[in-house]
């Protein structure tokens, strides 16, 4: 009798602890994207907020759905904080912010208040380390106003889901923000946070043309300090450097051959002398996707090899001219070799230094006709 009384008892404490305090769905504003913007000693902070109901409907997904409107919130103060509680002071529904996924920056933020960003992330328990960091040129509001494919909620655009874009056609790699904290700090290399803007040139829906975000390049951040923006050319050798690029389409020959690179793999050899020198290895899998002119493998290959180490010179050339290492060349030689070389020298670190660059292209196979 006692066991069953105690068992009872238990039960009920835990119907209370699971069922007190919980709110329903729609009783919130779920935030899933906060923009900073910062000028004249006040930050313009901006909260997207997300519909549920928009969700649920891509179930039953047609072709006549209508966009989803797009719900933001704007307020002004001398802090990003303040910003947020007069926004939340004016709310009808509480703000909660354990669905926050995006951190998008204004230029000017970037450079003149990421630490306070910083700060304000570290601050807030419900922002997670694992949301994603972007920047912009543009106005702030209109990137998180940007329409998606299909009249499909916010939720499918670049901003919220990158992972596509890195899977499919990288270029640049984009990062959660932990990887963002892991080198704010570090004495050599560079960050590059992405940068969106709004494209109304390439996509349209019947007559009407499409805003729609897309990476542009990046930020430089190297020793907390903001290093300037580069465009894609700039940025070219990252796709080869990063380790983590699955599929690369590259076209060559006046576009006449394409091919698709899989997992290029990027290694940095360090070279004993008064300062670091260092050879750059570059091994990648081809796919060769259309020939128009026939070409033979190993002209391909030959000019394969060739654009890929023009864009690590570019890129090399980019960091030298920014005073900053945008591949991460010297991140090898800091960890491991630090007796030999201070960081001072280490970050010396420019076109001359680069002895050498192999890079060695296989073919893994030909995509044929369907027959």
């Amino acid at each position: 009798m006692n066991k069953a009384f105690q068992m009872f008892v238990l039960c009920f404490q835990l119907f209370l602890v699971v069922g007190c305090g919980n709110k329903e769905i729609q009783s919130q504003t779920y935030i899933t994207s906060i923009g900073i913007d910062y000028a004249q000693g006040e930050f313009m902070v901006y909260t997207q907020a997300l519909n549920f109901a928009n969700i649920a409907k891509q179930e039953g997904v047609t072709s006549l759905q209508e966009a989803p409107p797009i719900f933001i919130g704007e307020s002004k103060a001398k802090t990003i904080q303040a910003a947020l509680e007069h926004l939340e002071q004016n709310a009808p529904l509480p703000y909660y912010y354990g669905h926050v996924n995006t951190i998008l920056l204004s230029e000017n933020v970037i450079d003149e208040k990421l630490k306070t960003v910083i700060e304000f992330i570290g601050q807030n328990p419900f922002l997670r380390y694992n949301i994603w960091l972007f920047g912009t040129k543009q106005d702030v509001k209109e990137i998180l106003l940007g329409e998606s494919f299909f009249n499909f909620p916010s939720m499918y655009t670049a901003i919220h889901n990158p992972n596509t874009l890195t899977r499919n056609t990288f270029f640049i790699p984009i990062k959660e923000y932990n990887h963002f904290i892991s080198s704010f700090y570090q004495p050599v290399g560079s960050y590059i946070i992405p940068s969106i803007a709004l494209n109304d040139e390439t996509f349209s829906e019947g007559d009407t043309k499409k805003n729609i975000a897309a990476v542009t390049g990046g930020f430089a951040i190297s020793q907390e300090k903001y290093k300037g923006w580069v465009n894609k050319e700039g940025l070219a050798g990252l796709k080869w450097s990063s380790n983590e690029a699955q599929n690369i389409p590259l076209s060559l020959f006046d576009e006449k051959v394409s091919t698709i690179i899989q997992k290029p793999k990027f290694i940095v050899e360090v070279l004993n002398g008064p300062k670091p020198a260092y050879r750059l290895m570059v091994d990648v899998k081809a796919l060769l996707v259309q020939n128009e002119d026939i070409k033979s493998n190993h002209k391909i290959k030959i000019e394969l090899e060739k654009k890929i180490r023009n864009d690590l010179l570019k890129t090399i050339e980019k960091s030298e001219e920014m005073q900053t290492d945008l591949l991460n060349i010297g991140e090898t030689t800091y960890r491991y070799y630090l007796n030999n070389w201070d960081v001072r020298t280490i970050n010396a670190m420019n076109k001359e230094s680069i002895e050498k660059i192999d890079v060695n292209v296989q073919f893994v196979r030909s995509l044929n006709y369907k027959r």
